[in-house]
């Protein structure tokens, strides 16, 4: 009888079916970034051309990987990312960016598909305060522009930030670079530096996440520290959750993208931060050229 009203105690807290350091994790929420390369509506569009079962192997990628949220990355459109992403089950926010100019596809001789960001949201999930963080695009035609929105989970409010920076600026210290590429990403990291002073406030929930293009998980980074800086205090410190991570490409182990938290989110991450290998590794046959980044976090 003892036996069975523990038992009875146990399942109304929670605790049951939990690992040790999931005892108070009865509201999990799984967050993750992805760099779709270049997907769009119609496979034979674009400069990564896909077959129906490219389109099916993605959706079953998204399933394995079972997040709550997608912040997304070389998405053409809604309808592109609805190919993979079920409409009956995900809200789709998409860039406002207006269409930039084609290029043509190294490779195939295509002209190339928008590159834009957007989430992908269960429909279970509240969103609000959406904003198009426009001046991330202005620096240049074809730029990128900041996705920003907030969620309603268990009560709490987690605001999520998705970005695309300028690629072709790997150097650790873009500010001692004359390129052009590193020229934009210094706008952009210098945006990027006001828009954290400025809306990251202490005690709030956020996650910076996308395709940063850049090491920031190296400790000697330029962009890491203008983000977080040592003297940066305790109740505002960001994380950068890659930090011990190696990308899943086979020729690019240093990750680019990148999931930073807030310390109130730092707080709440479990264990679980990872990217997600495709079935086939190989630079030629994997699905995409980035493989998601995921973690997650105990929302109670």
């Amino acid at each position: 009888m003892k036996k069975i009203n523990f038992l009875l105690f146990a399942s109304s807290l929670g605790l049951l079916g939990c690992s040790q350091g999931e005892l108070y994790s009865a509201h999990k929420l799984t967050v993750a970034t992805w760099n779709v390369e270049h997907l769009a509506s119609d496979g034979d569009q674009g400069c990564k051309m896909r077959t129906e079962s490219d389109y099916n192997q993605l959706t079953q990628y998204v399933n394995t990987i079972d997040a709550d949220v997608f912040a997304l990355q070389e998405v053409a459109s809604e309808a592109a990312v609805s190919r993979i992403f079920n409409p009956e089950k995900w809200q789709v926010i998409m860039s406002s960016r207006n269409d930039s100019p084609s290029y043509k596809c190294r490779g195939n001789g295509n002209l190339s598909t928008q590159q834009k960001v957007a989430f992908a949201v269960k429909k279970s999930i509240t969103v609000s305060d959406i904003k198009h963080l426009t001046s991330f695009s202005e620096v240049k035609l074809g730029a990128r522009e900041g996705l920003q929105l907030s969620l309603k989970y268990n009560n709490q409010t987690i605001n999520l930030l998705n970005l695309h920076l300028k690629s072709g600026c790997f150097t650790q210290n873009y500010s001692q670079s004359d390129s052009k590429s590193c020229q934009i990403f210094a706008k952009q990291a210098e945006l990027l530096k006001q828009h954290v002073a400025s809306q990251i406030l202490p005690g709030e929930q956020w996650l910076m996440l996308g395709d940063f293009n850049h090491h920031l998980a190296d400790d000697k980074n330029t962009l890491r520290n203008t983000l977080i800086p040592e003297n940066m205090s305790a109740n505002s410190k960001l994380t950068v959750l890659t930090d011990g991570k190696q990308s899943c490409h086979p020729k690019y182990p240093a990750p680019i993208d990148h999931i930073i938290s807030s310390p109130t989110m730092t707080r709440k991450l479990s264990s679980l931060v990872m990217f997600h290998k495709y079935s086939q590794q190989a630079p030629t046959t994997m699905l995409s050229d980035h493989c998601a980044l995921s973690a997650t976090f105990n929302i109670n």
